[in-house]
């Protein structure tokens, strides 16, 4: 009886079998330790009450989201990873890139003075107040350095909390914040992150285009192109249709769900998304899928290193990280992440040395840099 000899392309597809079944098990055992992430956070911060998180990355073959907590704490209900939640100042890059598209379509310039794009009432409103508009330009007002004041001080918290359903204009909060505070300084010497300088640009954004703002991004931004289907400025847009129900978002105890939107709607804040189409666009927008021009990306991406300063700085867990033009740079484990937080716990961002695109929530407004360090958590396994 002769002895069965195998094949060599039996040997082949039997181990071709094996690494596949063996990076299977290396996938799905990663996905469990990034999840494991989410429930550990969790429970080591009783005062956050849901997290989403959407991780991808080509390059480290991972396609992960992850749900941990509630969606809301009055009911109890469970929350899912595909649920909207309001971006709050993480829309910033998003109107960054619009104010950047306007200027490769010839609409302005980044040096431009602002005076040339506001509206009249608005740069009457700074004139008053002693801002230099003719010296303050777009590019200022993009990296925070135009020395505009923050009107997010406790006379506009106390206000807010006292009255949330109060309707709020662009133009009312550019005049609450010159009634309040007073410029920082000339234009340029300093950085202070401040909701009204993107204010402005979302008048800019208006001015340049006749659309509302809402609709001047999206159009910018090609959304539908991106598909960007699960992604819109609140108030100025309908709700799509099919979206799962917005997640119930905290100041501190208080659920800020049904509270008028307009106190953080023209231009610091306003978009609503999924934690996967917040990933989609910063993948996008890496991928050289937002602009006409790659230099433009190298413009948005270039770092300005004035003084810091200002009382949102350590509230936001700036650190070392730098800003560019709507979007943080800092350093972790030897990569460099890109990215943009907002005050109700959001981040989205990209990571070029991996790949990896991500969208997180973590549902309450977020004082101590939780939603930072969920992130460097997040990364760490994928790097370990």
């Amino acid at each position: 009886m002769r002895s069965a000899r195998c094949r060599p392309s039996v040997l082949l597809v039997g181990c071709s079998a094996l690494l596949f079944a063996a990076a299977s098990l290396a996938d799905s055992a990663r996905e469990q330790r990034l999840q494991s992430v989410l429930t550990d956070f969790l429970q080591e911060r009783p005062t956050v009450p849901g997290i989403m998180v959407r991780l991808k990355s080509d390059a480290v073959a991972l396609d992960w989201m992850g749900a941990a907590g509630v969606a809301d704490r009055e009911s109890g209900r469970p929350i899912r990873p595909d649920q909207p939640a309001r971006l709050a100042s993480t829309t910033k890059t998003y109107v960054a890139a619009a104010v950047l598209r306007l200027a490769e379509e010839g609409h302005l310039k980044p040096d431009d003075p602002i005076s040339r794009h506001l509206s009249k009432p608005l740069d009457e409103l700074l004139r008053a107040d002693g801002y230099r508009t003719d010296e303050i330009t777009v590019s200022h007002l993009l990296t925070h350095t135009g020395g505009i004041a923050s009107h997010l001080v406790d006379a506009f918290l106390d206000a807010l909390v006292t009255d949330p359903m109060r309707d709020w204009s662009a133009e009312g909060i550019i005049a609450f914040m010159t009634r309040v505070t007073d410029p920082l300084g000339p234009p340029g010497t300093r950085f202070l992150y401040s909701d009204g300088g993107y204010i402005l640009l979302g008048d800019i954004l208006r001015q340049a285009t006749g659309r509302s703002i809402g609709a001047a991004v999206r159009w910018l931004l090609r959304f539908e192109e991106l598909g960007l289907q699960a992604t819109w400025w609140e108030v100025m847009e309908p709700e799509p249709a099919g979206v799962e129900p917005r997640v119930s978002q905290y100041f501190f105890d208080a659920n800020t769900r049904d509270w008028n939107p307009s106190f953080d709607l023209y231009g610091g804040g306003g978009l609503v998304a999924t934690m996967p189409e917040v990933a989609r666009f910063y993948e996008s927008l890496f991928a050289g899928r937002v602009f006409s021009d790659p230099a433009t990306l190298r413009t948005m991406l270039t770092p300005v290193i004035p003084e810091r300063g200002g009382p949102l700085s350590d509230m936001l867990g700036l650190g070392a990280s730098q800003y560019c033009h709507g979007i943080f740079a800092s350093e972790h484990a030897g990569y460099t992440i890109f990215s943009h937080l907002g005050a109700w716990g959001t981040a989205g961002g990209y990571v070029p040395g991996l790949d990896l695109s991500f969208g997180i929530s973590i549902s309450v407004l977020d004082t101590e840099a939780l939603t930072t360090e969920l992130l460097l958590r997040l990364v760490d396994v994928l790097v370990e």
